[in-house]
């Protein structure tokens, strides 16, 4: 597909709407420029993770899981 946009005296372009609904995109989202040589490609950002935000809020298990599980259980988990 070759879809043609043109370039304001400010730099800006609207991406065509082919473009927007084959990408996903929608208001607010932000867009890469991936430039190799002579060739530019425009691409979505990866997604958020929505479990990234809980990265590092449990304590880290011990090599022996069994044990953890067990003093969890029994309410040696230092509570």
């Amino acid at each position: 597909m070759r879809v043609v946009a043109k370039l304001t005296s400010k730099g800006q372009v609207t991406v065509p709407r082919e473009v927007r609904e084959r990408l996903g995109l929608k208001q607010g989202d932000d867009l890469i420029f991936e430039i190799e040589g002579d060739t530019i490609t425009l691409v979505p950002p990866e997604e958020d993770n929505p479990f990234d935000a809980f990265i590092g809020t449990l304590p880290p298990l011990p090599k022996d899981a069994k044990t953890y599980w067990r003093e969890m259980r029994d309410g040696e988990g230092g509570e």
